[in-house]
């Protein structure tokens, strides 16, 4: 993989992070949840990803093959690419309902601190990654590094950066000191939390214009569309 194809690689996990994973930890400990237990939510977690990487990994071979033509048609990736920008602009205009209509707080209730039930949230929670596109993209670019356990070694990181808010507040945790970062995150993001949705939604909405944009481009002359210059980032030159 090429430096770009690395920037690419980390880039889709700072884009889609995933930051419910931050607020349901914040939310467990807040409902009783010992400190170290949360390591079995993340077991849970990381069991269900490995599993699941390892079918996707032979999955991608498989449809790789298949989909060689796909690929391999400037049309069909201008189509796709296409899509995605679509998509953009739809998670964008999500993002701006969720800051103009704010949903009305919840009732806490206690949490139970069992480890079966922890283990198997962690397992429920997987579901946010690998219903993620991006993740099988993350997948198809780390497993074109040689040799095998380098690429498994960049999933691993590309998932810390990827779940970066439930492993910030888990090591907080553990070393006793996630109720002042969690005091200090909602002073700091409560009262900006419109203004911080508002404008993630403005760069939700850029990212898809600029994609659909160059889609658009890539159909009316010869310029190479961009997601077939990110699948050339897997490999050196």
């Amino acid at each position: 993989m090429t430096l770009l194809g690395l920037l690419a690689f980390f880039g889709l996990a700072v884009v889609t992070m995933d930051v419910l994973g931050g607020v349901l930890a914040a939310t467990m400990l807040g409902r009783g949840v010992r400190p170290a237990h949360l390591l079995y939510f993340l077991g849970g977690y990381a069991a269900v990803v490995t599993a699941a990487t390892i079918v996707l990994k032979r999955l991608l071979v498989l449809a790789g093959e298949m989909l060689a033509p796909v690929i391999g048609s400037r049309t069909w990736l201008i189509v796709i690419e296409m899509a995605v920008g679509c998509a953009l602009l739809a998670f964008a205009a999500l993002q701006r309902h969720n800051a103009l209509h704010p949903k009305p707080p919840v009732v806490a209730h206690e949490v139970r601190d069992r480890i079966p039930s922890l283990i198997g949230g962690g397992m429920l929670f997987s579901a946010t990654v690998l219903a993620d596109p991006t993740y099988p993209i993350a997948i198809g670019l780390a497993m074109q590094v040689r040799p095998f356990p380098l690429g498994l070694l960049l999933l691993i990181a590309w998932n810390l950066v990827y779940q970066a808010p439930i492993v910030a507040v888990t090591i907080a945790a553990l070393f006793g000191a996630h109720e002042r970062v969690l005091t200090a995150a909602a002073r700091f993001f409560g009262p900006r939390r419109r203004g911080l949705l508002m404008l993630f939604a403005g760069v939700l909405a850029i990212a898809g214009l600029v994609v659909i944009g160059d889609g658009i481009f890539a159909s009316a002359s010869s310029h190479r569309p961009w997601l077939q210059s990110l699948l050339l980032l897997r490999e050196h030159h």
